[in-house]
């Protein structure tokens, strides 16, 4: 059986796009002040994304925000207390796609291994839709910001991430009750740890100034991927097996049931 690949208009390699329009809040419930308002926060958020990729942690400040806005910087700090709440910020709206998006692959309907595989494509979606978002939220976990964050931001971004790990969690364990994985006693969590540790490990490489086909990486490296988790997965003994099953026909139904409209929008683009 030949690796599975992704299905048609879902190249799964990442490509830079000049930045996502955020919605606001809408809804009989928002008045025009609070629409003008969430507004205004994507913006400054937008502009705090940019600087971010272009200056790097250091070079993000309010003043510049401010700079590149029609607002003042005493506004901007109307907002956020500190440019460590900006970057939370940043993060929260990023994950929170990215949980919307595993809760929405966790309901594939498929053996346990199918739906790890949707929730695989979640994750890919996510890295392709938001690239730039992304990116900056990688630099935000490396930096310190976690002392200076606001207690509510910092616990929305715990639950989200809390949110991601245990629908992992959960799928590997309904993979144990249903006998086809047998963890002899290994812990639910570290296969999905697993997972994403080749699926984010393989991007950041392909990112970075590597001359990786000299050891024979394609330029695609998405379905490269795929054959290695599905490795991982067979090392597991998670069943059905890499070569017991149509893995090309799972991941044309994941796209068409859970993910058409992405889908349907990176191959517009």
């Amino acid at each position: 059986m030949t690796t599975p690949t992704p299905p048609p208009g879902s190249s799964q390699s990442p490509a830079r796009t000049s930045g996502t329009r955020w919605p606001g809040p809408t809804g009989a419930g928002a008045s025009r002040k609070d629409l003008e308002r969430a507004e205004r926060e994507q913006l400054f958020l937008d502009v705090a994304r940019e600087l971010l990729l272009e200056r790097g942690y250091l070079g993000l400040t309010m003043d510049r925000i401010a700079e590149r806005t029609p607002f003042s910087k005493g506004t901007v700090y109307q907002h956020f207390p500190n440019k460590e709440d900006v970057l939370a910020a940043l993060n929260q709206r990023t994950s929170r796609i990215h949980l919307e998006l595993f809760e929405r692959a966790s309901t594939f309907r498929g053996r346990p291994r199918e739906r790890m595989c949707a929730i695989g494509m979640a994750h890919d979606l996510w890295m392709r839709t938001y690239p730039d978002d992304v990116a900056a939220c990688q630099i935000v976990r490396h930096a310190s910001i976690g002392a200076k964050i606001t207690p509510e931001r910092a616990k929305e971004l715990e639950r989200m991430d809390d949110g991601c790990f245990a629908i992992c969690e959960g799928i590997v364990r309904d993979g144990v009750a249903s006998g086809d994985l047998q963890l002899e006693g290994g812990d639910p969590r570290q296969v999905g740890h697993g997972l994403w540790s080749l699926a984010q490990g393989a991007y950041q490489l392909q990112d970075m100034d590597f001359e990786l086909h000299k050891m024979g990486v394609p330029a695609d490296v998405g379905p490269l991927v795929i054959r290695h988790q599905h490795a991982l997965l067979d090392g597991y003994g998670w069943r059905p097996l890499f070569n017991e099953w149509d893995w090309e026909q799972t991941y044309v139904r994941i796209g068409e049931e859970r993910f058409s409209e992405e889908l349907a929008r990176l191959h517009r683009d």
